[in-house]
């Protein structure tokens, strides 16, 4: 459990219980679209459907592109909604429930028809499912960034977030060993473990899941500023907010921060599940995904340890400077695969995947807490509080960076030479892949670095903007 010892004024805090609630809902953004979309697609999909790579790739970018489209209208909506309930939380309660409605059907893809018609029925279900959970996203990011107006208090706030969220990258790193090594999820027609069988099974309890997690915060979080403020304040027209979240620049030097980070991430994960099991473990799936398993459970006991440290360090100094140093240890630890990737050793991968809970820390604990920074830099010269329209701007490029990655691995894992059709894959194809697992990754967080150098909002900065805001409108 993360804790400091900071002076954060009373009247700044979170209460303890909302701050869990808050955190512990969040987990159902990592279930509901991180798990199905980096761990659980290519094996269920390609692997054990034998839908093309290249298919399941272009249908990922053309469901997170719909999601980044819908995202801005739903932040939006939130912004301007003025109900007893607030301008958040109704949005939630309701978004929870159809998210966990239409999960499992989206691994109901029919059999027995072409890869055209499955192609149709994943666009289609994909899109009704991220409508729905761009009700409950947007407005959830949206509620995080007027939790509190305290420049540690929101590190702090993220630090929960992220320790709630270990479990859940625990639970998706082991997820797969358990459905293809457990008896309770064998295909009783043959006895045997099957991937698609499992999968199905397991998302009645997944769905399940979503709804708890995704109704916390609608049901025990209170909107900070809705009473005094938003409640009161002149509705956003829509283009209107697009277009000052256009001119925001600080706004932008974080899209760019946060794109080349998810995006060197995804592409990591993406090729990182095939290099596991063809490379090192020869197409054994179950073998594969017990490795993933002890890594993920690595990278639990790293980040858990390690969330009280770096909630220190973000208290004396900015966050940005955190960024950048978590981001360097990642990538050093990353280009470790080149001599960690061994199938007489497959169990040397443990050692980047500790160094690659670095990149998530960065992520989660610290980019968040500057989305909020952002809100406060943005109210100063729009005189309004627009967390959902900021929230959704910034969100629609983080989607385009993890549609990216899921586009461009599936074409990089089938223009490599790649089969599902075979169980061991040649050298040359293993080559290939290893190469742009190793290269990709470590180009683009080059690039955050650059992003990082110019973000302006340091500590000094943000307690001169929050004065001034208090002398406008008073304290929050």
């Amino acid at each position: 459990m993360p804790s400091t010892t900071s002076s954060i004024a009373a009247s700044d805090r979170i209460p303890l219980l909302q701050k869990i609630m808050f955190s512990a809902g969040g987990t159902m953004d990592y279930v509901a679209t991180g798990l199905s979309t980096s761990v659980l697609w290519m094996p269920y999909f390609n692997i054990g459907l034998g839908i093309d790579t290249a298919l399941l790739g272009l249908i990922l970018m053309i469901l997170r592109g719909w999601d980044a489209f819908v995202d801005p209208v739903m932040g939006n909506f939130s912004d301007n909604a003025r109900t007893r309930w607030g301008r958040r939380r109704p949005f939630m309660a309701v978004g929870a429930v159809l998210t966990a409605a239409i999960f499992p059907f989206i691994w109901r893809v029919p059999t027995g028809v072409g890869e055209t018609e499955q192609a149709l029925y994943l666009i289609v279900i994909g899109m009704i499912f991220f409508t729905c959970f761009s009700s409950w996203s947007m407005p959830y990011f949206g509620l995080q960034l007027e939790l509190t107006p305290n420049y540690d208090e929101r590190t702090r706030l993220t630090g929960w977030m992220t320790f709630c969220g270990k479990f859940t990258g625990l639970m998706g790193g082991w997820v797969l060993a358990v459905l293809t090594t457990s008896h309770w999820f064998a295909n009783p027609a043959t006895g045997k473990s099957d991937i698609v069988y499992a999968i199905r099974t397991c998302s009645w309890f997944i769905a399940g899941f979503i709804l708890i997690a995704g109704l916390l915060p609608p049901i025990f979080v209170k909107e900070r500023y809705y009473e005094t403020e938003t409640k009161h304040q002149a509705k956003d027209p829509f283009l209107q907010s697009i277009w000052e979240s256009m001119h925001c620049g600080p706004l932008w030097l974080l899209i760019g921060i946060s794109f080349f980070l998810v995006l060197g991430s995804a592409f990591s994960g993406v090729l990182g599940q095939y290099m596991n099991i063809y490379f090192v473990n020869q197409g054994k799936l179950s073998n594969a995904f017990m490795i993933a398993g002890w890594a993920s459970s690595a990278m639990f006991v790293t980040g858990i340890l390690t969330i009280p440290f770096w909630i220190w360090m973000g208290e004396r100094f900015d966050k940005k400077i955190l960024v950048a140093v978590l981001l360097t240890g990642s990538m050093l630890g990353h280009l470790l695969n080149f001599f960690c990737l061994r199938p007489d050793a497959p169990y040397l991968q443990l050692i980047p995947a500790v160094f690659s809970s670095m990149a998530v820390s960065a992520v989660w604990l610290f980019l968040p807490s500057m989305k909020a920074d952002v809100a406060d830099y943005d109210e100063m010269t729009t005189s309004r509080r627009r967390e959902g329209a900021l929230n959704a701007f910034y969100s629609w490029f983080i989607k385009a960076a993890t549609t990216c990655a899921a586009g461009a691995g599936g074409i990089a894992i089938h223009l490599s030479g790649f089969s599902a059709t075979r169980v061991e894959q040649p050298p040359e194809v293993l080559y290939r892949m290893k190469i742009l697992y190793l290269a990709l990754p470590f180009i683009l967080w080059s690039v955050t670095l650059i992003f990082i150098r110019y973000y302006p909002l340091n500590r000094q900065r943000m307690a001169k903007i929050r004065q001034e805001l208090e002398v406008r409108r008073g304290k929050m």
